[in-house]
């Protein structure tokens, strides 16, 4: 459930009264005449910036601080109570022993920020006041929401966040220790190399939690649902890869290499990847991938950067959190795919021309695109029926001819994105 505020309820604050506040607070955290602790309550900051500052006590209960700048900040026990961060930048920040009770930080960056002891349980309603009508508005519902957040390289040790919002997150290397997150929603977050020594994480709801490289030791884990998990553990087939060029991986891309040559008559055969786990080909974008098939496969976290996978088969396969920056993409299809969080900077998703006019262009229909960066992207005449684009970044794609017939596209960024009149 969202924790979206009625921005109409809430007096704007602008950002000249804002740096006046900011330099009250640091006098008053200096203990000089004429200074004021930062108390800002159910005010609309959106967009605004704190330069930084030592703002270390403040009190931002109920305010909308959507895309505003927090980050290098000193927020030290800082209240930010029912606040509403989506989409703030909140990187290298110091939050230690914040309040993040009851507040929304859906896609926020939390990138190397230190959340130790933090205080992110569920929080009661919050009750404002319309400025225009003085009619009191319920505009939160208590529930602390991380859903899409980057938090990577984060220090989240000893916090408490029972019930919290982590899914669909980016929690890659957090240390995690002594954490509580017991009842916590944590499903599809990526989890690779986290540190939860001693966590709490009875209750929890993990179905497909990324947790390669994770430290479990000492972790409570009863009855967490952790169905569909990617640990270090292959999960289906997985080719030994150990032996180079005489690999029965690369015996098969030479085959499908020739395959492609001959247009499939009379050499080769097609590449048939279907139900691999492919984590292990660490060098995989060096070869061609053009037609392969690999439905059901796994390529969660890998680097697929300019790779040339034109007209393949990839329905339901795993590409969470992979890098397809500038890839050809061309005409393939993604159907029910996973690709939450995956970067497709400048890729390529458009339509593949043949003789005849005919066009082939790519499927995505029910992909999971959720949080990820699709800068750039050229999507023209992609099929997107029932995507999952919520927090995903659109900017300057191209969108012309593209069928988005329910597609879910909350809190997308769509700023200069080309579409269609």
């Amino acid at each position: 459930m969202s924790n979206a505020q009625d921005t109409n309820s809430l007096q704007i604050l602008q950002q000249f009264e804002l740096d006046a506040i900011i330099k009250k607070h640091l006098m008053f955290v200096k203990a000089k005449n004429g200074g004021a602790r930062a108390i800002i309550k159910f005010k609309s900051m959106v967009g605004l910036t704190f330069h930084g500052a030592d703002l270390s006590g403040a009190d931002f209960t109920g305010c909308d601080m959507r895309n505003c700048s927090l980050a290098g900040g000193n927020f030290l026990n800082a209240v930010f109570y029912g606040c509403n961060l989506q989409s703030a930048n909140l990187a290298k920040g110091n939050f230690s022993r914040a309040d993040f009770r009851g507040a929304d930080l859906t896609g926020a960056d939390l990138t190397d920020a230190d959340l130790s002891k933090a205080d992110m349980r569920m929080g009661a309603k919050i009750i404002s006041q319309n400025v225009a009508t003085h009619e009191k508005v319920e505009s939160l519902d208590g529930t602390t929401i991380f859903k899409g957040s980057d938090l990577e390289n984060a220090n989240m040790s000893d916090a408490r966040a029972s019930q919290i919002d982590l899914s669909n997150s980016n929690l890659t290397n957090a240390r995690m220790a002594n954490i509580d997150l017991s009842q916590a929603n944590l499903e599809n977050a990526n989890m690779s190399h986290v540190d939860l020594t001693k966590a709490d994480l009875e209750g929890a709801r993990m179905a497909g939690v990324v947790l390669t490289g994770a430290t479990l030791t000492d972790a409570k884990t009863e009855g967490a649902l952790m169905e569909y998990v990617l640990t270090d553990k292959a999960q289906g087939k997985v080719f030994d890869y150990t032996q180079g060029e005489d690999s029965e991986l690369v015996q098969i891309l030479k085959s499908h290499s020739q395959w492609i040559q001959f247009q499939g008559k009379g050499a080769g055969q097609r590449a048939d990847l279907s139900g691999y786990d492919m984590r292990n080909i660490t060098d995989l974008a060096r070869y061609s991938l053009t037609a392969v098939k690999a439905e059901d496969a796994i390529f969660q976290g890998m680097a697929l950067l300019s790779a040339q996978m034109q007209s393949g088969d990839f329905n339901r396969s795993d590409f969470r959190d992979v890098k397809f920056i500038e890839a050809d993409l061309r005409a393939s299809k993604f159907v029910g795919a996973k690709m939450s969080r995956a970067n497709l900077q400048k890729a390529n998703l458009s339509p593949l021309f043949f003789a005849g006019d005919k066009e082939i262009v790519a499927d995505l229909t029910d992909v999971d695109l959720s949080f990820s960066d699709l800068s750039g992207c050229n999507l023209q005449n992609a099929i997107l029926v029932r995507a999952n684009l919520q927090g995903s970044n659109l900017s300057e794609a191209d969108l012309r001819g593209c069928d988005l017939t329910d597609a879910n596209l909350e809190n997308t960024n769509m700023h200069k994105t080309k579409k269609s009149d």
